[in-house]
C-alpha cells in the first residue's frame, strides 16, 4: 500500500508522514480490506491562533471500484488528521459490510 502525503502552505515533516503511517496502520490497514493507497492533503490556513477550523486533513483511500474521500478539520493539523483517518475507516468498514450483505443475498 503507497502512502502518499502532500501539504499546502505548511511543510511535510518526517513526524508528519510518520504520524500518518502509524494511524493509516492503525486504524485503515488491520480493516483487512484491499487497499490500493492512501493520499493525504493537509492545508493550514492562518487566520486566528484559535480558530477551529485552522488545519484541514483530506484523506482518499484507494480501493477497488469507488475511493472514499472524507476530511477533516481542527485546530491542530495532527488532530485534523487523526480525525480524518478515523472517518476514512468507519467509511471503508462501512462499504465492506454492504458489499459482504449484497453477496449473501
Amino acid at each position: 500500500m503507497k502512502i502518499l502525503v502532500q501539504a499546502k502552505n505548511m511543510k511535510v515533516t518526517q513526524a508528519i508522514y510518520g504520524f500518518v503511517d502509524e494511524k493509516v496502520a492503525r486504524n485503515i490497514s488491520k480493516l483487512g480490506h484491499k487497499v490500493l493507497g492512501v493520499k493525504v492533503y493537509l492545508e493550514k490556513v492562518y487566520r486566528k491562533k484559535n480558530d477551529p477550523e485552522a488545519a484541514t486533513a483530506k484523506v482518499e483511500i484507494e480501493v477497488p471500484g469507488n475511493n472514499i474521500v472524507v476530511e477533516g478539520k481542527s485546530f491542530d493539523p495532527y488532530q485534523a488528521i487523526s480525525e480524518a483517518i478515523k472517518a476514512g475507516g468507519r467509511r471503508l468498514r462501512k462499504t465492506k459490510e454492504k458489499r459482504v450483505k449484497s453477496k449473501k443475498s
